[in-house]
């Protein structure tokens, strides 16, 4: 049995969407007072921040979560109340079991039953759980902007590795592809429909673009694998049924490791001799940020592989966004691994069965003695 059981349920009946998560974060704070923690507080931004001081001092493994989660839709779709905590047969369900209060109650019951045990890890452990993750991070970028991380008594921790605790099934993650958002603005003249002016009609650019991109081969990264460029929404500017648009727009959302010039030379590509306007965002804003990957073969991943590797021999990818890509930008070698299945996150069938909590917290725990 997941020994933070009723911490977790607690959690998942308190709703901290994004931007709200001060009261959670207030309770976090709190759990890890009572469990020991050497120092435990909110910081500026509103993060919820957990030391646990190691056998050896001064450097230190950041294990990332956040306190945010996204909105539960329509409760209709839910088989369970989303907010209820259900538990039924050792399986947990609600908003948030897998994203990411699940993983974030297995960090922080990983480290407190060290404390409970009389153990510490082999050296410090700044456990972090920020605020406005799912909306593009702002709690982890205030965070690291303030570095070096620096405890309320003024001592400095070098910051020498991160694991990012969003679901992964309990196996170990290599990194995630970058995100892009990229609106294509199709111009043409609007006129009555009946007049059929098909060259005058920009949704026939539209189309041809479309036809382009279902038949490009895009890159494939060696360790994050296959791009993708993904129509997600269009809009015209016409307001009848029987007249044409002047404009035509496309949103697509583009997971890669390309730079913004390479995004550019592949739309040049695509939309050669189509009347299109377009606008590729550098890096590091609200439209374009990018992933993170390290290498199979470095140490921090072969010393958490070697105590996963009973659960999970090989290792993955995500397909969504992580805080990982800010440690990365930051040269904090960054991987993943927490429970839960990545499948389920933002969907009404959020669940996570306590043994994999459990397995979690047991595998962490002898990840964190071994500290290398």
């Amino acid at each position: 049995m997941f020994e933070g059981l009723s911490f977790l349920q607690e959690l998942l009946k308190t709703r901290s969407y994004t931007g709200s998560e001060g009261p959670i974060g207030q309770r976090v704070v709190q759990e890890m007072k009572l469990l020991g923690f050497d120092h435990a507080y909110l910081d500026e931004s509103g993060n919820a921040i957990g030391v646990v001081r190691g056998k050896a001092c001064g450097e230190a493994l950041l294990l990332i979560s956040h306190l945010d989660h996204v909105h539960e839709g329509d409760v209709d779709l839910w088989e369970h109340p989303p907010y209820a905590a259900v538990l039924e047969k050792n399986v947990l369900h609600g908003r948030g079991t897998v994203d990411i209060k699940g993983p974030l109650s297995a960090q922080i019951y990983a480290l407190g039953g060290l404390l409970q045990r009389g153990e510490r890890p082999a050296k410090d452990v700044v456990l972090a759980a920020f605020v406005e993750e799912e909306t593009g991070g702002k709690g982890i970028a205030e965070f690291l902007s303030r570095m070096p991380f620096t405890l309320p008594d003024g001592e400095v921790l070098k910051l020498t590795g991160a694991v990012v605790g969003e679901p992964s099934s309990n196996q170990v993650m290599l990194g995630h592809r970058g995100v892009a958002h990229v609106t294509l603005v199709f111009k043409g003249a609007a006129h009555h429909a009946s007049f059929g002016l098909h060259d005058q009609n920009p949704m026939f650019e539209l189309a041809e673009f479309l036809g382009r991109l279902r038949q490009y081969d895009l890159p494939v990264h060696p360790i994050v694998g296959e791009h993708t460029l993904t129509p997600t929404q269009i809009s015209c500017d016409s307001g009848s049924e029987n007249v044409t648009s002047n404009t035509v727009s496309l949103v697509l959302d583009w997971r890669s490791t390309s730079t913004p010039e390479e995004m550019r030379q592949i739309l040049k590509t695509l939309t050669a001799g189509l009347k299109v306007e377009y606008q590729v965002f550098e890096l590091w804003t609200l439209k374009n940020t990018p992933g993170f990957h390290i290498e199979a073969d470095h140490p921090l991943v072969q010393n958490l592989q070697q105590h996963v590797k009973s659960i999970h021999d090989g290792f993955g990818i995500w397909n969504f966004a992580t805080d990982g890509r800010y440690t990365h930008a930051h040269n904090i070698p960054t991987v993943g691994f927490g429970p839960g299945n990545p499948r389920l996150a933002h969907t009404v069938h959020e669940h996570i069965h306590l043994e994999e909590l459990q397995q979690h917290v047991e595998v962490l725990q002898k990840f964190l003695l071994d500290l290398q």
